[in-house]
């Protein structure tokens, strides 16, 4: 299938090889400024600016070691507040302890020293009675007191003088011998109690004396103070329930701050207690009544509060140890070392990957450089080899439409007038021959013309403009109605087929189309032609139809290629260069172009150009492709 052949016109020959040679111009130089990377500035991207990779190198690593002190002081500051954190808990437990201990210890006491004062008013109302009287009237009251108050372990009431004192105590306690009696002038001042160093049993109990002084002999002549012993494992079974960690211990002192007994005690002996040394008590900041103090204990440092208490010659404080304190403290720490070393050694090897990075795009860029350098001075000689191959060509197509059109209108030319002039002498084998000679001369021209319609094709500039397919194709259907009238052709397209292009080329390639399909239906009646579209998002897609002898598939690759005649001994004519050009001329506006058929069952030809032209070629112009030129 082809073009119809075009009459021959040597001035239009010679604008088009004018037009195709400033194309051709135009198109060398784009070439050499897209082969040049995009002229001087792309030039000097590929070279690098002088310095840039020490200068990029050096921020890197200042980078990399701003994020590292950064890092190391953050994590310092969450340490540091870690650290204050977990002093702050741990002290704020050890003073609730120590408010709970001191509370417990205080109603203890409270309830011995209330049997204690009972004895004393009972001493006072027995005075002047008899003896024997008095002591059985105190030991039921004692006895009675041990019954009723568990903390207590034994009671007793010295007699003035004799030293033979009243003793109400327990069953499981066995106290052979009580603490001696104060003087008068160990009592504190003020203070009514006095409580003693810690006592064992003989069965190893631990005992608390606290001693009251009963001062005035004209109130009670025969009696002289009374002493009650506390069982200090009701206060340690106290200790054992409150206590948040087996770290943790209680501490009893006296008003001086004389260790008198830590819980837990270690061995369940008096005599192996470790004193506390290097203790030093100051007040609490944010507690008033505690006190802070550091001291060494049991082979480690303890951190404790304690308390003085008000009503007794007593202080009590509970302590842990500085380690047990510090445990979570540490393991955080050591977690937020473990993290920032990590986080500065992924840092350091992105730092270092970023660095070789650079290291070698550094040196593709040298590299590309000297590529650039020496592909600059091969698209010169290339450049300058291509012009002198376009003169040339141009020379050979100036010689194909002047040269060589001479002598073939004079073949041609001379074998109209032997015809004329001496067709009559000349038998039926001659006068065929010579028709022949004719004919074939015809052809040749109409070759040549074809020829160079392609090379204008392919080299004329694109002129981008709005169009309607529609008008085009009824504007080819009528001219070539008027040259057939007697055709029976149905034409059916479309109010309107917007798109963007070229027009002279559009035209031409829609012209080729329609005359083909107009040549391959003259057998049907009617004919039938007709163009639709289908619209996607980026391409609009147009289909010409008819319903005329069609081909065969198995030669469709043939279809485009110039002067491929798929019905060439059929008496339909044509020179092959039509679809040829349709397919140059499509492709050059970014489309594309198929073909499908049937023998005897029509022929449909498929071909796509972009939605929006313009816009898809500065695209490309932008990205320095060379299909532009093409």
């Amino acid at each position: 299938m082809e073009a119809p052949v075009q009459d021959f016109n040597p001035l239009a020959t010679h604008r088009a090889q004018h037009d195709s040679r400033q194309t051709y111009n135009m198109s060398t130089s784009a070439a050499a400024g897209t082969l040049e990377t995009g002229g001087p500035a792309s030039r000097e991207e590929a070279h690098g600016a002088p310095g840039s990779y020490t200068h990029l190198t050096l921020y890197v690593f200042g980078a990399f070691f701003l994020l590292s002190t950064l890092i190391a002081m953050g994590v310092s500051t969450l340490i540091q507040q870690d650290r204050l954190r977990q002093r702050h808990m741990q002290d704020t437990q050890l003073a609730s302890l120590t408010r709970v201990l001191q509370e417990y210890v205080s109603r203890t006491l409270d309830e011995s020293t209330q049997s204690l004062k009972m004895l004393r008013i009972a001493a006072e109302t027995l005075n002047g009675q008899a003896q024997e009287r008095q002591r059985k009237g105190l030991q039921e009251l004692a006895t009675h007191s041990v019954a009723q108050h568990p903390e207590i372990a034994v009671l007793a009431i010295y007699d003035r003088g004799q030293n033979h004192p009243i003793i109400a105590r327990r069953a499981e306690f066995t106290v052979q011998e009580l603490p001696s009696q104060p003087s008068a002038l160990e009592i504190p001042g003020g203070q009514p109690f006095q409580v003693q160093r810690p006592m064992q049993d003989a069965r190893g109990k631990r005992l608390l004396p606290v001693y009251q002084f009963w001062s005035g002999a004209g109130h009670n002549e025969s009696w002289e103070g009374a002493i009650a012993l506390i069982d200090l494992d009701y206060i340690e079974s106290f200790y054992q329930d409150v206590r948040l960690s087996s770290d943790d211990r209680v501490h009893l002192l006296d008003n001086q701050g004389g260790c008198l007994i830590s819980f837990p005690l270690q061995g369940g002996r008096l005599d192996i207690m470790q004193p506390i040394t290097n203790r030093s008590l100051h007040p609490h900041p944010d507690l008033p009544g505690i006190y802070q103090a550091s001291f060494d204990f049991e082979g480690k440092t303890h951190i404790g509060n304690f308390s003085r208490m008000q009503n007794f010659p007593l202080i009590v404080g509970t302590s842990r140890a500085q380690a047990v304190m510090d445990a979570e403290f540490l393991e955080m720490r050591r977690r937020l070392i473990w993290a920032a070393s990590a986080l500065l050694v992924v840092l350091g090897v992105i730092a270092l990957l970023i660095h070789f990075d650079m290291r070698r795009r550094e040196r593709s860029r040298q590299t590309l450089g000297e590529v650039n350098t020496s592909l600059e001075e091969r698209v010169q000689q290339r450049t300058a080899e291509l012009e002198q191959s376009n003169r040339e060509l141009m020379a050979f197509s100036y010689s194909v439409s002047h040269d060589l059109r001479a002598p073939l209108r004079a073949i041609n030319g001379f074998a109209h007038a032997l015809k004329e002039d001496n067709e009559e002498q000349l038998d039926t084998q001659g006068r065929e021959y010579l028709d022949r000679i004719y004919r074939a001369s015809v052809r040749m021209g109409e070759l040549i013309d074809e020829l160079l319609s392609l090379a204008n094709v392919s080299r004329a500039p694109l002129k981008y403009q709005a169009l309607d397919l529609a008008d085009i194709a009824r504007e080819i259907v009528d001219d070539l109605r008027m040259a057939h009238p007697e055709r029976q052709v149905e034409f059916q397209a479309p109010e309107h087929l917007p798109t963007e292009g070229d027009e002279a080329l559009l035209r031409n390639a829609l012209s080729n189309l329609l005359h083909n399909a107009w040549k391959f239906t003259h057998t049907r009646t009617p004919a039938m032609i007709s163009l639709s579209v289908q619209e996607d998002n980026e391409v609009i897609r147009y289909t010409l139809e008819d319903n005329g002898i069609g081909f065969d598939m198995a030669h469709a690759k043939r279809l485009f290629q110039p002067f491929q005649q798929l019905h060439a001994h059929q008496g339909f004519g044509g020179t092959g260069i039509g679809l040829a050009s349709v397919r140059r001329i499509i492709e050059r506006h970014n489309g594309s172009i198929r073909a499908e058929a049937q023998p005897d069952a029509g022929a449909r030809f498929i071909f796509e150009l972009p939605r929006h032209a313009r816009v898809l070629r500065r695209r490309i112009r932008t990205g320095a492709t060379r299909s532009e030129y093409r």
